[in-house]
């Protein structure tokens, strides 16, 4: 009959998976090889044997929850559906700066490569009402990222600003003065895409 120790080493889906879990993984099984064999195998009855059989596939759960969220690289970072981001921008042509196309007009703007905020600096979004048939987003920026839209835009009067939705810009208004703490994503959506944009800019 096999043991508890090899009854987990068969039961445990991670064991091919190289990496930062290994050790871990190998701790957790210690202490549970330990405490069954310190209690010894004629302490356990029918109920206690079901409970440490129990409490290991807890153990495999959780380290398999481990690493959905800490694997490498992105494959265990939440994201959102929908990626926002807003960038300045310029109307002339400068050095390191990225050619795009605002919506589908032929207005052609300059992008600067970073981004003032994108959506884990967003508190809050909801559905705006533009027009019988026109739909927005508006969207509220934490304390931190709303002091750094502001501080990034008053220097930039009379220059757009460009609000990209999964890497397309969607508008580029000049600024008329420095934006802080919100900003209204428009594009003449449907209220289903203003929908979408809204449920995806946020972990939910």
């Amino acid at each position: 009959m096999k043991n508890l120790s090899d009854l987990l080493r068969q039961a445990d889906p991670l064991l091919e998976e190289a990496g930062r879990l290994d050790d871990a993984r190998e701790r957790i099984r210690r202490t549970v090889a330990a405490a069954a064999s310190t209690a010894g195998p004629r302490s356990f009855g029918p109920v206690s044997r079901r409970r440490v059989i129990m409490g290991a596939g807890a153990v495999v759960v959780s380290l398999i929850v481990a690493g959905l969220l800490t694997g490498s690289g992105d494959r265990g970072t939440l994201r959102a559906a929908v990626r926002f981001e807003m960038r300045l921008a310029e109307r002339q042509p400068v050095p390191g700066l990225i050619v795009a196309r605002v919506g589908t007009s032929d207005r052609v703007i300059y992008l600067h490569p970073e981004s003032i905020v994108t959506n884990d600096d967003i508190a809050q979004n909801w559905i705006t009402q533009d027009g019988p048939d026109r739909f927005g987003i508006s969207v509220v920026f934490s304390p931190a990222a709303a002091q750094r839209m502001r501080q990034a835009t008053a220097t930039h009067i009379g220059r757009p600003v460009a609000i990209l939705i999964d890497g397309e810009v969607v508008s580029a208004p000049v600024l008329r003065s420095a934006i802080s703490d919100s900003a209204v994503i428009s594009g003449d959506y449907t209220r289903e895409q203003a929908q979408r944009i809204a449920d995806g800019v946020s972990l939910r």
